[in-house]
């Protein structure tokens, strides 16, 4: 009898259907994953009571429609907004990122929809300001040790930082930057290898500093108008200014991972209620 050896998958693959990676044919968990479930964050509980008071007082007329709707729960229709406020923003940044990456690496972009011209003018004044030269594009990375995956936006390198060593730069398009970035660039510099086009692993080029570059529709009409707290078009901020504080990011992501990691634990800790009929352990 022949018994047939399963080759082991090795490498890092990513399955667009259900946004899941896996390592060496195991589901490894990503880095943003890891954020979204370790560090905690009070902005969005207000975020999501605001978005739904502004949807309420921009559209009164749908809401008298839905009070009067058999058909329709009110409420849940009412605190289904953030999500959808959210995924929309996601659609727009997606699109946004794509058009970065042929900006940085062809230099032009085409068919650009009207309302994100105001995004790619921006970022194209930034690529210009900065002199940014791409080294490597949205590549996903991974490390074994620490059992994390995810995908960066850029390496590169600008004679105007870092005297011109390869930096880390993250693209947000969202209304404010958070410090949860920082540990995001870390855990993709401090990654042991990237995936390149051919589905190789390549180590990393050593990464001297992480910056975020958040991405806002340019201001198109001159007015010094702004974008949450950012001015319009692209403003680079940096994150982690060395190694020392790439590495301190990169602790501060590894206690994230634990958070994460442990839910399960945390929400098995309360037992059974205890009743009078039998004695408390």
């Amino acid at each position: 009898m022949t018994t047939k050896t399963k080759t082991p998958v090795k490498g890092l693959t990513f399955t667009h259907n259900g946004h899941r990676y896996k390592l060496d044919g195991l589901p490894v968990t990503g880095v943003t994953t890891i954020l979204n479930g370790g560090i905690p964050k009070p902005a969005l509980i207000y975020w999501s009571g605001k978005t739904v008071a502004e949807y309420v007082e921009a559209n009164p007329a749908e809401i008298e429609s839905l009070r009067n709707r058999d058909d329709v729960d009110m409420v849940r229709e009412l605190a289904g907004i953030p999500a959808k406020v959210r995924d929309e923003a996601g659609v727009r940044g997606t699109a946004v990122h794509d058009f970065a990456e042929a900006l940085a690496t062809t230099g032009t972009v085409d068919d650009v929809p009207d309302d994100l011209v105001g995004y790619v003018e921006g970022y194209a004044a930034f690529l210009d300001q900065f002199q940014i030269t791409p080294l490597l594009m949205e590549r996903p990375c991974a490390s074994r040790k620490d059992w994390y995956a995810g995908k960066f936006d850029m390496i590169g390198t600008s004679p105007l930082l870092n005297d011109g060593k390869p930096v880390m730069i993250d693209l947000k398009t969202s209304k404010y930057v958070y410090g949860e970035t920082g540990l995001q660039c870390a855990a993709y510099s401090l990654a042991e290898f990237y995936m390149d086009e051919d589905g190789n692993e390549q180590p990393l080029p050593e990464i001297v500093a992480t910056y975020v570059a958040h991405v806002t529709p340019m201001d198109r009409d001159g007015e010094n108008a702004r974008y949450g707290d950012a001015p319009l078009g692209t403003t680079l901020y940096p994150l982690a200014r060395n190694r020392d504080e790439m590495r301190g990011h990169y602790a501060m992501f590894l206690a994230a991972a634990y958070t994460h990691k442990t839910t399960k634990l945390r929400e098995a800790i309360v037992g059974a209620p205890v009743t009078t009929e039998q004695k408390a352990a």
